[in-house]
């Protein structure tokens, strides 16, 4: 998927990527990758004053987004590609521009394999980490006795940002968190990170069952457990009183798109 941009708009871009790009060095992958899609969306928008006047953002707040000093929340980039007349679909993928062209990319990330590890694997390249399902029921599982495992490429951990060894692979179970996670998505979880870092998605164990959410922290403390299929599920509210009760396995850093 492909967008050509042309004239003014191609110049604006390009005029923004030398002036905001330089300060992402040293920035993680996805902070980047957050920056770029704020830098394009603001200018397939309209510009910096129509985004602010649009969406009630400060200045200041805008330009940290773009800087990768910050991070929006998810519906703030929601609410941006909707102004820009960008499918929000397009937001899970990765971007680029070239030469005029702002390019929608499915993230290059192989589907894990859910196996014993096998000796025909070509583990030159992979890392073999930790996968968890329960065979019987289908249910997504962290029990020792479900663990199965996923070879994923070495190049894939440079790109995340995250330490092998603190990485499980989880089946997603239902259609909660859809668009951004499909149904049996294998969702790739940091259990060293469980901060709960307002927009961020992370997996919950409710005793039942394992649930993903994306976080949203209000003035009060409390939290709110957000899915993003708003149309058929609800949020959950989490007084502050209650947070030390929740059971945060870790924060899903990214899936593996079934398509």
């Amino acid at each position: 998927m492909s967008m050509p941009v042309n004239g003014e708009l191609r110049h604006r871009i390009e005029r923004a990527l030398a002036r905001f790009s330089p300060s992402w060095e040293g920035r993680d992958a996805a902070r980047r990758a957050v920056a770029l899609k704020m830098l394009i969306l603001c200018e397939l928008a309209g510009g910096r004053l129509r985004v602010v006047g649009a969406l009630g953002l400060n200045d200041n707040t805008l330009d940290n987004y773009r800087h990768g000093k910050t991070e929006p929340r998810h519906s703030t980039l929601n609410m941006m590609a909707e102004l820009a007349d960008v499918p929000i679909e397009y937001l899970g993928n990765d971007w680029s521009v070239e030469e005029g062209i702002i390019h929608f990319a499915a993230p290059e990330i192989q589907p894990a394999g859910f196996s014993e590890p096998s000796p025909v694997w070509d583990l030159a390249d992979r890392i073999v980490i930790p996968a968890y399902e329960n065979e019987a029921t289908g249910q997504p599982s962290l029990e020792p006795h479900d663990t199965t495992w996923a070879a994923i490429p070495r190049g894939f951990w440079a790109k995340l940002s995250a330490e092998p060894e603190n990485m499980r692979v989880v089946s997603a179970k239902g259609d909660s968190m859809s668009p951004t996670i499909i149904d049996g998505a294998p969702m790739f979880v940091d259990i060293s990170d469980r901060k709960l870092e307002d927009g961020r998605v992370y997996l919950f164990d409710t005793g039942a069952e394992l649930i993903a959410r994306r976080v949203q922290r209000l003035a009060d403390g409390s939290l709110e457990l957000l899915p993003d299929n708003l149309e058929r599920y609800r949020p959950q509210h989490v007084l502050k009183d209650s947070l030390p009760d929740l059971k945060v396995v870790g924060r899903v850093c990214t899936v593996s798109r079934v398509l």
